[in-house]
């Protein structure tokens, strides 16, 4: 007996629904793969039954269609209509008991508890959808009793709410929490982390959200709009999204996911580490210093977001940027950190300077942008680029 996996999307995210596929392979076996579409090509759905034949899983290409839906209007731009479509899960899967995953979820270990729980009599299981609210539930993850849905006929209580309230709540998931209200299960927050809200609720001053959860979630959810296939660094584990996005098929097939571990793994990585706080792009011989430095990653960060020249270092595979970063990232490139690299001109931020002496890391400063008062960094005349980077690369040597 095989476990029911249901997905929904369009082409534009078929690449997304693969590496949520292939991260549950990674860690689960006997999975029966529902995925509701309108144009997802037979091409696709052939090399991914081969694939998947290796796990003991299936796959099937249920078209459906969205004309029902397109009416309702979303809520913001980055739900499309397609999300109303886990509604028609009781009409097109067989098997009781159902999960659910949006295809911005990347997992990371076993669902078989998820499978095999008790629902206490609730139609659904879910994890409540923090930062948000504390009463309702974030419906990218749902835990279905299909036989309940069906026997209830849930799917047209939803499409009848949804024609009623449908302007008036969050599209789906609005309607989902005013029919199952004060009736579903709660789920650990390991189940659904919404690390999408890392930025904002950065802005919002909310340290706090970055304690709720420690270490590892079982299903990472890049909720918001902040994905990690986007260009910017703002939510915490993008490299794991980007790590079975990048791992190959065969890798997976042959049990080797835990080998390579990580996404540095999977790519050519600088040895050491440089960081650079700033609120400008002006960044002194910052380009010599990157060219001159290829063993060195050069992590750039700000609170605000990146002008074009400072944009335009990426043409560099060892320049990692960091606009709007949140306390999860600082912390992550901080204890990576070998040296500090003291070259933005304006103020200094964060009180980076004591921050990173207390850590115990040099400071390479240029005379024009230096920002240390204790006369414990390394200071260089605005042309002598080329003793900074010798002493650099001397250093490090030595690390």
């Amino acid at each position: 007996m095989k476990n029911a996996i249901v997905l929904a999307c369009d082409n534009s995210y078929m690449d997304k629904l693969e590496t949520t596929i292939k991260s549950i392979c990674a860690h689960n076996k006997n999975i029966k793969f529902y995925i509701l579409n309108e144009d997802l090509p037979i091409e696709w759905f052939r090399l991914m039954t081969k694939k998947l034949s290796y796990f003991n899983s299936e796959i099937l290409n249920i078209k459906v269609s969205g004309d029902s839906f397109k009416k309702f209007n979303c809520p913001s731009t980055h739900i499309k209509y397609q999300t109303y479509f886990r509604y028609l899960i009781p009409e097109y899967v067989e098997e009781d008991r159902v999960l659910y995953l949006d295809c911005d979820m990347i997992v990371t270990d076993s669902l078989e508890e998820l499978f095999n729980m008790d629902l206490n009599g609730c139609p659904v299981a879910a994890v409540v959808d923090l930062p948000t609210t504390d009463s309702g539930f974030n419906a990218g993850l749902l835990l279905i009793d299909n036989a309940y849905w069906k026997e209830n006929r849930i799917l047209n209580q939803l499409m009848d709410l949804t024609v009623q309230y449908h302007d008036q709540v969050y599209a789906d998931q609005g309607i989902l929490n005013m029919l199952f209200k004060d009736r579903w299960c709660r789920l650990s927050l390991t189940y659904n982390l919404q690390v999408g809200s890392d930025s904002q609720e950065f802005k919002l001053g909310n340290d706090s959200w970055y304690t709720l959860f420690d270490g590892m979630p079982k299903v990472i959810h890049y909720s918001y709009v902040y994905k990690p296939w986007l260009i910017y660094n703002r939510t915490r584990f993008k490299d794991i999204w980007w790590f079975y996005y990048g791992i190959s098929w065969d890798k997976i097939i042959l049990g080797e996911t835990r080998v390579y571990d990580n996404f540095n793994n999977l790519i050519d990585v600088p040895k050491y580490n440089a960081v650079t706080y700033t609120n400008t792009q002006d960044l002194h011989e910052i380009e010599a210093l990157i060219e001159n430095l290829p063993n060195v990653n050069f992590h750039i960060l700000a609170h605000t977001l990146f002008g074009p020249r400072v944009v335009s270092l990426e043409k560099y595979m060892n320049v990692s940027l960091y606009p709007e970063f949140n306390l999860f990232k600082e912390t992550e490139v901080l204890n990576t950190m070998d040296i500090y690299l003291d070259v933005n001109y304006e103020g200094e931020v964060d009180y980076i300077i004591n921050r990173v002496h207390k850590i115990g890391k040099p400071i390479y400063s240029f005379e024009s942008t230096n920002h240390d008062v204790s006369g414990l960094n390394y200071i260089y005349k605005d042309n002598d680029v080329e003793n900074m980077i010798k002493d650099i690369n001397e250093y490090l040597q030595n690390v």
